[in-house]
């Protein structure tokens, strides 16, 4: 009889599926999540294309951690020179903090370069702010980094 009353609790548990009792997103945060995966495109694109002053250009001016903006662009110049084009793969993304015109994510993501030697891969959470209808980066910080 035991086995019969375990057996029925499994079946009727695994057909509820997952359960969240964790509060719907408001329409603002489905908003902000919408423009920052389009920034993390804009990543995406600056890569695809190789271009430094693109990669740079999503990087506020006033960033210093753990760059500053002229340390990005000659990275990217460097990078971009040794190993050409890049991809730029997000492999998770999720929204940790948002306030007004400030928002805070953390990201995993692969950088998959033509000769593979400049391939890479990591984790980091980045400080985001918006101006003039733009985000931008103002500091990251590495959680996990791989090559």
């Amino acid at each position: 009889m035991k086995a019969w009353g375990a057996a029925a609790a499994t079946a009727l548990l695994a057909g509820c599926g997952w359960i969240s009792f964790r509060k719907p997103p408001t329409d603002d945060e489905l908003r902000v999540e919408r423009e920052l995966r389009a920034y993390y495109t804009q990543v995406k694109s600056a890569f695809a294309v190789g271009n430094s002053q693109a990669l740079a250009a999503l990087f506020d001016t006033s960033i210093t951690r753990p760059m500053t903006k002229p340390d990005i662009e000659s990275w990217g110049e460097k990078f971009f020179g040794e190993h050409g084009r890049a991809r730029f793969i997000l492999r998770s993304f999720s929204l940790d903090e948002m306030g007004a015109g400030r928002a805070v994510t953390t990201i995993r993501y692969r950088v998959e370069t033509p000769d593979g030697k400049g391939s890479f891969d990591g984790m980091e959470r980045d400080e985001l702010i918006k101006k003039g209808g733009r985000w931008y980066t103002v500091s990251w910080e590495k959680i996990l980094e791989g090559r």
